[in-house]
């Protein structure tokens, strides 16, 4: 257990840069001793588990992504001679090293540590989204809620449209005498650009978060024998529970039907499928124009496609929503999907320089930073970018 210890606490000053050149030399006497690569292994994952970045707001991913990495590293490094590949087996990476032990953690020393002069800066930033947003009245008139005081804006089919101290904005029919049974609705939509979010509270209770560049029309109190919103981009949705009330989302080709449940639809055209993720409860995907339905459970998320049935997988809840909870968080996601994200939120234009990398990156990054921070995991991936304008481009 001393000599565990021991090691361990090598292990964590060789990455810290604080070993002195007895406790290096000592390291690498004790690593040489390891009976196998698999206790090698283990000792750089608990290392990896209790590091905490000191100038990188990008947390990367676990150890597959560690050993992607140090991949890279190794095609790039002046020793790769010396060095056996990585070799990817399904989701687990398993390494040798062929001449040096000490090169091999060198490079993968490197991805725990920060590097001023591989860091790349922006001459002119990007600053993250926030609350903004514009609500569109029956009427056709806008207000712009980013601006807007406090209280009520304005009443809209017998309800009172308040906007709260958090910016949150609120239908509420107490105020006003019960609008009848059968009475057409008034609709609002409130949507969000590229650099917004916002959150809204029905007059059914109903809580939606909408994520950049989305929207969601509905009527301003819920009469009949339906609740019934449409959206576009991303939504996630808390419904209150009415069993005799069912709400159904409609977005692009697919409806949705719950009768209180946690969810998150993503259905931007920029990408390839409607994802509906379910939290809590259970939920009824159908494809419009089809006999293709689903029934979703809490883990698993539809995908809804153009055609053909629709997809049920399990999938990680956390990283689906961590957009809603001030986060990009991402697991084995290309290039491309990652800064379609970027260009929501950032309100930025993207573009390739060649062919788009072929490459899958995992972490999670606060979505208050600026873009340049956000940029900051590209070099992990020996990726490159400039700014012109209003436009980021990306370069391998």
């Amino acid at each position: 257990m001393m000599q565990k210890n021991r090691i361990d606490n090598l292990f964590q000053k060789y990455f810290d840069k604080t070993a002195s050149p007895e406790e290096r030399s000592e390291l690498m006497s004790m690593i040489n001793e390891l009976s196998s690569d698999e206790e090698l292994l283990k000792l750089m994952e608990d290392t990896y588990e209790g590091f905490v970045p000191q100038h990188n707001p990008f947390v990367l991913g676990k150890k597959e992504q560690i050993f992607q990495k140090i991949q890279v590293s190794i095609d790039n490094a002046e020793h790769k001679s010396s060095l056996t590949k990585v070799v990817l087996n399904n989701k687990w990476f398993k390494y040798a090293v062929a001449a040096s032990v000490t090169i091999f953690i060198g490079i993968a020393a490197y991805f725990f540590t920060y590097h001023p002069k591989d860091t790349q800066t922006l001459v002119t930033d990007f600053n993250p989204g926030g609350n903004k947003a514009v609500l569109t009245l029956s009427n056709g008139a806008t207000i712009i809620l980013d601006n807007a005081k406090n209280g009520q804006l304005t009443s809209q089919g017998g309800t009172a449209v308040n906007k709260a101290n958090d910016g949150e904005i609120i239908y509420d029919a107490s105020q006003f005498p019960q609008t009848e049974t059968g009475v057409k609705p008034a609709y609002n939509t409130i949507t969000t650009p590229k650099g917004g979010q916002y959150k809204v509270v029905l007059a059914d209770g109903t809580r939606a978060w909408l994520n950049s560049v989305s929207s969601i029309s509905f009527p301003t109190s819920f009469n009949g024998k339906e609740r019934q919103v449409e959206i576009t981009g991303e939504v996630y949705f808390e419904v209150a529970k009415n069993k005799n009330k069912p709400f159904l989302v409609k977005a692009a080709n697919q409806l949705v039907e719950v009768l209180g449940t946690h969810f998150n639809i993503n259905s931007y055209n920029d990408e390839p499928d409607i994802k509906t993720t379910l939290l809590e409860g259970s939920v009824q995907i159908r494809r419009l124009n089809s006999n293709f339905s689903a029934l979703l459970y809490p883990g698993q998320q539809g995908v809804t496609r153009s055609s053909g049935p629709i997809h049920v997988q399990h999938v990680d809840i956390e990283q689906v929503i961590a957009w809603k909870n001030g986060m990009f968080q991402i697991n084995d996601a290309s290039i491309a999907s990652l800064m379609r994200q970027a260009s929501r939120w950032y309100n930025v234009d993207i573009e390739y320089e060649g062919k788009i990398p072929d490459r899958k990156f995992s972490g999670k990054i606060k979505r208050d930073v600026k873009a340049s921070e956000f940029l900051q995991m590209l070099s992990y991936f020996n990726l490159h970018f400039s700014v012109e304008g209003q436009k980021i481009i990306i370069k391998n």
